[in-house]
Formats: C-alpha cells, structure tokens, sequence
C-alpha cells in the first residue's frame, strides 16, 4: 500500500505535468494577435449593391519575419447575403469566397499581392505598409445585383476572413510550429439592413 506521502507526491507531479501540458496547449492561442472585421459597410451604385471591409490585427512579427523570408499568405474573405424570411428559414442569395494572397520576391525587393476579385488583380510594391492594407481590405466589392432585391425587405450581410495554410519555401518546412502561432480566423459577423 502506497503512503500518503508518496500519494502527495505523485498528484503534485501530476498536477504540474497537467498544468504545462495547459500552458503548452494554450500558449499559441494566447500569443496570438486578436484578428477582427472592421469598418463593413454597404452601399448601392445605380444597379449593384456594393461591400466595403476590412480586417485587423492579421499581421504578426512572425508572420511578417515569415513572409520576408518567403512564405505565402493567403487571407479568405468569406461573404453571404441573405434575404430575412420571417417564420422560415432566411433565403441564401450569393455565398462568395473572395482570396487575397501575399509573397515577397527577395531578388527584386517586391511584394505580390494577388486579390481575386479586383482589377487589376496583382499588384507590385516595395511598401510593406502598402502591402498590409491592400492584403486586408475590400473596398466597393458588388456583392449582388439590386434587380435580386426587393424594397421593403429586410436582408443580412455576413462575412468573416480566414488566414489559409500557408506553403513555406522548403527550407522553412521544419518551422510549423512557428507557421501555427499565426493562423486566425475571425468570427462571423453580420450587418442587417433594409432595402
């Protein structure tokens, strides 16, 4: 029969193996920049309903230290309007995932930044400041046609941006613990209206 004293010591063992496997565990999540949407708007053109947005808090030191040493990153904008049906289920209008994609050239000293919704789609620029904001920001995107709208309707804009896994350059690949501390994702969020 064990005693008690090798009883104590086995749970404070226990306790302290448990609490760094917490801290292990938690540590990432709780480094990790709060990213969130910011500023969404909508507005309508002579024929188009139009979104504007955009994300903050997405870029970490690590992140950009990973970027300049040739990760690519992809941000995914994910947007859906939906038309409020009260007592039934709310009618899904357009369901759009919009990708924005980010990669430093060193031998020219530029970042690429790819948005796949925008004209021109790539852009080139020496600005890292330059960069971020085109990288977290939609401005004027026309989400819906207002020939699909009804006037007196109530309708519901929601959006949210995920950080997609990035591919490394092979001499990076050993580093993925160091890519996890900066994936995000934020939370839904919805902006109600009536047209």
């Amino acid at each position: 029969m064990p005693s008690k004293m090798g009883i104590c010591n086995d749970l404070r063992t226990m306790r302290a193996v448990l609490a760094g496997l917490i801290l292990l565990v938690t540590a990432p999540a709780a480094m990790a920049q709060e990213a969130r949407l910011k500023n969404i708007t909508l507005s309508s053109t002579d024929d188009q309903m139009v979104v504007s947005m955009r994300v903050e808090g997405a870029f970490t030191p690590e992140m950009l230290a990973s970027i300049q040493a040739g990760a690519k990153t992809e941000f995914t904008f994910l947007l859906r309007m939906y038309r409020d049906r009260r007592m039934w289920l709310d009618e899904k209008l357009v369901g759009i995932n919009l990708t924005h994609s980010l990669a430093f050239d060193p031998d020219r000293q530029v970042y690429m930044i790819q948005r796949s919704w925008a004209q021109p789609p790539s852009i080139e620029t020496r600005s890292l400041e330059e960069a971020q904001m085109l990288m977290s920001q939609i401005e004027r995107f026309a989400i819906l046609s207002l020939d699909q709208m009804q006037r007196g309707e109530g309708y519901e804009l929601r959006a949210k941006v995920e950080l997609s896994r990035v591919t490394l350059p092979y001499y990076l690949r050993y580093v993925f613990y160091f890519v996890s501390l900066w994936d995000f994702e934020t939370e839904w969020h919805a902006v109600f209206f009536l047209y």
